[in-house]
């Protein structure tokens, strides 16, 4: 009862925090929408900083912050590793390490509020509250990890499962007289899925300029699926 009334008053402050955000964008919105209209001009620099979206003016500034204390404390190589992972499940924006990095730091800094909440606010003590404390020290500590290696995970599976219907599209659509390239296409348009997605953006990096031989180990080194790695070296032989 105890997690679940904290997970419920984090929701909460969530929730609230959002609405915030949301409210504070809508504005952004008039003001921009203002700012087009024959006769309004933005008079000083706090109303061109008003006009910038929350995220810009809030979010951002303390991301980056954040990082910065973040990659003080992190291993060499932590960074490069994460950027695998966030391709392996599927996470390509160009900010996605940096969030993940800032949401870790945040979850390391919850660990301190929740020893006193546990031992002070609530007053739990011996057993119970060791193990209160723990569970939840351990979940803020490892939890965006834990994320991520099973959102890894639920992808791997999802390309596994997939791959025999399209590869069985794949081989009719080749016999029907279709080249490689085309029976992808079509193959990527009739069935969705990270796989596909993975095709299609091998497909895009072969007609950007890339071999066919590159395009398909970057595929396999970013899926990590044994049998799609069966299927890249046979193409590949």
């Amino acid at each position: 009862m105890l997690v679940l009334a904290i997970a419920l008053l984090a929701a909460a402050i969530a929730v609230g925090v959002w609405t915030v955000a949301a409210t504070a964008d809508e504005k952004a919105v008039v003001r921009a929408s203002l700012r087009q209209l024959d006769g309004y001009e933005v008079t000083n620099v706090r109303d061109g900083e008003l006009l910038k979206p929350v995220r810009e003016r809030t979010v951002q500034p303390l991301q980056e912050r954040l990082v910065e204390i973040g990659k003080r404390f992190t291993p060499d190589g932590y960074t490069e590793k994460l950027r695998r992972k966030m391709t392996s499940a599927g996470i390509y924006s160009n900010d996605a390490v940096d969030r993940f990095i800032a949401t870790r730091v945040v979850c390391i800094a919850l660990v301190p509020v929740i020893l006193v909440v546990v031992f002070g606010v609530l007053g739990l003590s011996g057993i119970t509250g060791l193990a209160t404390a723990g569970l939840l020290s351990f979940a803020c500590v490892l939890g965006p990890e834990a994320v991520l290696d099973r959102k890894i995970g639920e992808r791997q599976e999802l390309i596994q499962r997939a791959l025999p219907d399209v590869l069985d599209l794949l081989v009719i659509s080749v016999e029907a007289g279709l080249g490689f390239e085309q029976a992808l296409d079509r193959t990527v348009a009739a069935v969705p899925g990270p796989l596909t997605e993975e095709f299609a953006r091998m497909l895009g990096e072969v007609r950007a300029g890339a071999s066919r031989g590159d395009a398909m180990r970057a595929m396999d080194a970013r899926c990590d699926v044994p049998e799609l790695r069966s299927f890249v070296l046979a193409i590949l032989q």
